[in-house]
């Protein structure tokens, strides 16, 4: 019985809820059924607009405004609206009010109403009246050709008051339904969770229990047969999430004591370029006296090159790996390796592995300056012996003294090389290396 009537008081729950959503469906059906109804009343008035049109053309030509400001006040009499004349934005007739009330009010030029009738042939607008103290609903059209009076616009005038108080009176209805129908579903939702409250206070003892790591083997007491397959449903997910856990702890321990030990720096970007996780290596690369996490690759140091090809990563669908070099910010040398994937969750991620090649680059520039070093060392004696070389074979001297000094120079020349060789030796030798790094 217990069980059968936890399930009923369930399913009572789901019909409110339904219920409740029956009430929203008719709320929002009677909200369109008042949109109708507004654009029915503009449609009418739109009508009425242009039997007015019709009246005034009817009675054309006029003798003159005072004829016109006449048939206005006629119709306006009549159909029971405001009726008002309006040419090059001055009010020449306007039904509830004298011509010299008229002739002082603002120029209407600029109403949207009249500016819509002037460019399209028909406007309108609804806004609040100062005057009437009330929601007005404004229509105007475009009036040409009528003989005895300029070209201008006609416009009429409707209160809002009937449409919106059927408007008010529905929604008030309709809300006071719907807050009895709320007070009714929250008073049974509060007798069905302190029901059931105790029944469901096990299984979140072994929820909680299990997001801390210390989940029992299984639930031992039951509350009712409806329950047994959640129940055993938690009991497996229990087992599961204590095996997972382990060997998440466990991988998690080897990543993190690989990360550690790894000489060259790892980062894991997101697809913004901010670094979500590191090891130390990066820090000592970019020397960062503050942890990079959460920092940007330009704010922590790792220069364009990098936000560049992170750059062309995010754009690029295919996803491959890039390997490039870059020179970070603080002057360090590196090959870079960035490597994309996409996460459970779908979301871009990208791991930055970085090599520090300073050692080889100073290496290069070293080697760079040695051979400039060299060549410019050995450029002068070389030009001299080939000099003295070229003239002793193509127009030796008459005067052997001479030759035997241009012989004795090219001897002496050939001996500085031979001596700037042996030192340039000496200096590549892995001796003399060891004997600079022992100095």
């Amino acid at each position: 019985m217990q069980t059968q009537s936890s399930f009923t008081r369930l399913l009572v729950l789901f019909m409110a809820l339904l219920f409740a959503a029956a009430v929203f469906i008719f709320y929002t059906t009677s909200k369109k059924a008042g949109t109708e109804l507004v654009q029915e009343f503009e449609q009418r008035e739109a009508r009425t607009l242009d039997v007015v049109k019709w009246l005034l053309a009817d009675k054309a030509p006029y003798a003159g405004v005072e004829q016109l400001r006449a048939q206005i006040k006629e119709i306006s009499r009549r159909f029971d609206i405001r009726v008002t004349y309006v040419a090059a934005g001055k009010v020449l007739a306007e039904s509830d009010l004298t011509p010299e009330e008229a002739a002082k009010m603002e120029d209407h030029s600029t109403r949207p109403e009249i500016v819509s009738a002037l460019a399209e042939g028909f406007g309108k607008s609804t806004r609040y009246s100062s005057t009437l103290q009330r929601e007005m609903l404004y229509m105007a059209t475009r009036v040409q050709g009528l003989a005895g009076i300029p070209d201008g616009v006609l416009r009429i005038s409707v209160p809002y008051t009937t449409v919106q108080g059927i408007l008010e009176q529905s929604r008030s209805n309709i809300m006071a339904v719907t807050a009895a129908m709320a007070v009714c579903a929250a008073l049974l939702a509060m007798l069905l969770l302190r029901r059931t409250k105790g029944m469901l206070l096990s299984f979140s003892r072994v929820v909680d229990d299990l997001g801390s790591g210390m989940a029992p083997d299984k639930i031992r007491v039951c509350p009712g047969s409806e329950f047994r397959p959640l129940m055993d449903s938690i009991n497996v997910l229990a087992k599961r999430a204590r095996k997972s856990m382990r060997h998440l702890h466990d991988t998690s321990s080897q990543f993190e004591a690989v990360l550690a030990k790894m000489t060259d720096a790892v980062a894991v970007l997101d697809d913004k370029g901010t670094i979500l996780a590191h090891n130390a290596a990066l820090d000592a690369v970019l020397g960062a006296k503050v942890a990079c996490s959460g920092r940007h690759v330009m704010e922590a140091g790792l220069g364009l090159e990098v936000d560049k090809a992170l750059d062309e990563a995010r754009q690029s669908r295919a996803h491959e790996p890039q390997r490039f070099q870059a020179r970070l910010i603080n002057g360090v040398h590196a090959d870079v390796d960035l490597v994309p994937y996409v996460t459970s969750k779908g979301k871009p991620r990208f791991i930055l592995v970085l090599h520090d090649v300073s050692a080889m680059k100073n290496a290069e520039t070293l080697l760079r300056e040695f051979v400039i070093n060299a060549s410019h060392q050995l450029r002068t004696p070389l030009t001299s012996i080939q000099g003295y070389a070229s003239t002793l074979l193509e127009s030796p001297p008459a005067d052997q003294a001479q030759a035997q000094a241009m012989l004795g120079t090219i001897l002496k020349k050939s001996q500085d090389m031979g001596a700037v060789v042996t030192d340039l030796l000496h200096t590549a030798s892995p001796q003399a290396a060891k004997s600079d790094d022992s100095n």
